[in-house]
């Protein structure tokens, strides 16, 4: 809203039209009608809504890949999946690296199953900060790069709707970046499904 704001004053009108518009696109989808199970497509909308908007207020400092397989956009995930994990690869990876910031979104299908990989060409992590990423317990370790609570909140709502096989699992190196996969079941988005898992906790 700060971007917004500082456009409007300087009179990008153009420029605040398209963040007010992204904005828009992105808290309607975050708010699906109460519902908290959505189609990949749609939650790729979003985490390409809340891109545009970080690129807009970061100046074109990075630039993001979508490289997803048509397969899988009508399967269902569990929404603002995406968004927790590109932000982090924002302020805590290509933020404080030195080169031009590129992520990439990379979604594919094998099988019975699906996987979204969100990389980045950011700061990165030591294999200390790696394997406790997503231990709650000992989180505090990794504060220093705050990526902790997210993710974590990430894995714990994908490993409650669909069970204990599936959630996030992370890699990085430090100076080299970091990637994050989604490995949820491929379920297709019909009325049934989106019944049965709105309300189903594994």
């Amino acid at each position: 809203l700060d971007s917004i704001v500082w456009m409007i004053e300087g009179e990008k009108y153009k420029e605040a039209v398209f963040m007010i518009t992204q904005l828009a696109s992105f808290f309607r989808m975050s708010l699906n009608r109460g519902h908290s199970i959505i189609r990949i497509d749609n939650e790729l909308k979003q985490a390409e809504a809340y891109l545009n908007i970080q690129r807009v207020r970061y100046k074109q400092s990075f630039e993001a890949v979508f490289d997803i397989e048509d397969s899988i956009g009508s399967c269902l995930i569990v929404k603002l999946v995406l968004q927790p994990i590109l932000e982090n690869a924002i302020y805590h990876g290509i933020k404080e690296a030195e080169q031009d910031g590129r992520i990439r979104i990379h979604g594919w299908r094998e099988q019975d199953d699906i996987y979204l990989e969100v990389s980045d060409n950011g700061y990165g992590m030591s294999p200390e900060e790696v394997e406790m990423i997503l231990n709650e317990s000992r989180r505090p370790a990794v504060e220093k790069h705050g990526s902790g609570v997210g993710l974590i909140n990430v894995d714990k709502r994908l490993r409650l709707r669909f069970g204990d096989a599936y959630g996030l699992k992370v890699r990085s190196e430090l100076d080299a970046g970091t990637t994050v996969t989604i490995h949820i079941p491929a379920i297709e988005a019909t009325e049934e499904n989106l019944a049965r898992y709105e309300g189903e906790t594994v």
